[in-house]
């Protein structure tokens, strides 16, 4: 009995010694610093979005950085109610002749909605030009996000040329965006006339970061860029 008790006693040290060193070299091991310091990030805080027009449909597009809780590029089809949403259709039409931009200011929210392919229902403002660089705030709207196009992470690689996806919008109608890389880069999103939802065109362009970049990706894709944003991404 003695003995049976001595070697209890001494199993359960052992145990818990086991346990304690395993720990201490789980919380050690790298992986498992970065996975624990990936949940930790939140995606909680202010995203400001381009507004562009596609079709009759408009498309907001997250301006992404390359830090959490900004790094992914997400493109929705959203709308409002109809009063506004004739409003921001007319912007969005003269915004090029006037070389302006429409961007929107979500209320404070969790990108995690959008990144899972949620439809949330956000009190926004609506800004003619960039919300953060001396935009107008015009109104303030409820803005559905009604349809989600595109959710992609920011790859932070070096690729040996640019590379795009292909947004498919609607049967007539597709969006060429620009998949962000490490610096520089930039991202931009085109117009594409699709026929039964296939692009006759090659998902490709030869559009380093110059001066030239809009030009070269009009020549690419037929049309100018309907957003192009590259001070985000340059090298500081």
């Amino acid at each position: 009995m003695t003995l049976y008790l001595f070697l209890s006693i001494n199993m359960k040290h052992i145990l818990l010694i086991f346990i304690l060193f395993s720990s201490a070299a789980l919380a050690s091991d790298p992986q498992h610093k970065a996975h624990n310091t990936h949940k930790a990030h939140s995606y909680v805080g202010f995203h400001g979005m381009a507004l562009i027009l596609a079709g009759d449909k408009v498309l907001a597009s997250h301006m992404p950085l390359y830090a959490p809780p900004h790094n992914y590029q997400v493109v929705y089809e959203v709308t409002t109610n109809d009063t506004h949403l004739k409003i921001i259709k007319k912007a969005l039409n003269e915004a090029p002749n006037k070389q302006t931009q429409i961007t929107i200011l979500p209320t404070k929210f969790d990108l995690n909605l959008l990144i899972n392919k949620l439809t949330p229902t956000l009190n926004t403002t609506v800004f003619n030009g960039h919300f953060e660089r001396g935009g107008t705030a015009l109104f303030s709207t409820k803005l559905t996000f009604k349809n989600p196009l595109y959710v992609k992470k920011i790859a932070i690689t070096q690729p040996e040329k640019e590379e795009f996806d292909l947004i498919k919008v609607s049967a007539e109608q597709g969006v060429v965006i620009h998949k962000i890389q490490s610096k520089p880069s930039y991202d931009s999103l085109s117009l594409v006339a699709l026929t039964n939802r296939k692009y006759n065109g090659q998902l490709k362009c030869d559009a380093p970061l110059t001066t030239a970049l809009t030009s070269k990706l009009k020549a690419c894709f037929k049309s100018a860029p309907s957003y192009l944003e590259t001070r985000d991404f340059a090298v500081n």
